[in-house]
């Protein structure tokens, strides 16, 4: 079986939403990362309404908040901060939630996004589902085993925002951060180890733009949990690595680099 280019299918069946070809449409190209992201993969068995879902304003969340913005938000706002050695760099700076005080070198909510009590713990929710909803795209681009029941979960989870998924972020003693060599080019990374922790532990170890963070993938996880993630923190204990925590609140991830720039 062969990837059809013609209507980016090779299963013809919906990874997100499981309808088949002569259900729904899979006419327009689906990115497996959002490309103001910086990413350049094409997936397939995408069709056109889930495609369109995660690229849309929610109406289900309040306020109403795009799923792939919010993720695209914080890691172009870190993608900003590490190359504002640039004194030019700021000014190519858009952000529909954000915005930047060149002069005091400061990033803030913008003001109607402030007012609101709850768009904190939505955008936090919505970017969890970004992540997950990337993993398995890039993850059935690789391995073609999207549509596996095991993935029944993070569908539930980041299509029809049902349950919750927990994201695990870790976080640095000192502000050393390792970049890839491309640093525009956003992508998930699956090696022989990466894919076996995901069939034993049921987990996903993500490191995008210098944060490092790990996702319950699978039903496994849960089992796996506490073995799993201490073997973590041994593995990557240093001077450089401090712990690992559960994503609570997006400010639980350092998004703006405090350590980076000497802040606690």
């Amino acid at each position: 079986m062969e990837i059809n280019n013609n209507d980016y299918t090779y299963f013809g069946k919906c990874i997100w939403c499981l309808r088949t070809d002569n259900e729904t449409s899979f006419i327009e190209k689906p990115h497996t990362i959002s490309k103001s992201l910086g990413g350049r993969n094409i997936g397939f068995d995408v069709c056109d309404d889930c495609n369109h879902y995660f690229g849309e304003p929610d109406e289900s969340s309040f306020p109403r908040l795009t799923i792939e913005v919010c993720v695209k938000e914080v890691f172009n706002v870190s993608k900003l901060l590490f190359s504002k050695r640039d004194k030019n760099s700021w000014k190519n700076f858009k952000s529909l939630y954000f915005e930047y005080r060149h002069k005091k070198n400061t990033i803030i909510i913008k003001r109607d996004f402030r007012r609101n009590s709850l768009f904190s713990k939505t955008f936090t929710r919505q970017f969890k589902r970004g992540l997950y909803e990337y993993f398995l795209q890039e993850y059935h681009r690789v391995t073609k085993k999207g549509l596996s029941p095991e993935f029944d979960e993070v569908r539930s989870y980041a299509r029809y925002g049902e349950g919750d998924l927990p994201v695990y972020y870790v976080t640095r003693r000192v502000g050393v951060y390792l970049l890839p060599e491309n640093f525009n080019h956003v992508e998930f990374y699956f090696s022989d180890d990466t894919l076996k922790n995901i069939e034993k532990y049921g987990f996903y170890n993500l490191y995008i733009l210098g944060h490092n963070l790990y996702l319950e993938v699978t039903p496994r996880a849960r089992e796996f949990r506490r073995y799993y993630l201490q073997e973590e923190i041994n593995r990557i204990s240093s001077g450089i690595f401090e712990s690992i925590i559960e994503v609570k609140d997006i400010n639980d991830i350092d998004f703006l680099l405090r350590k980076l720039f000497g802040e606690k």
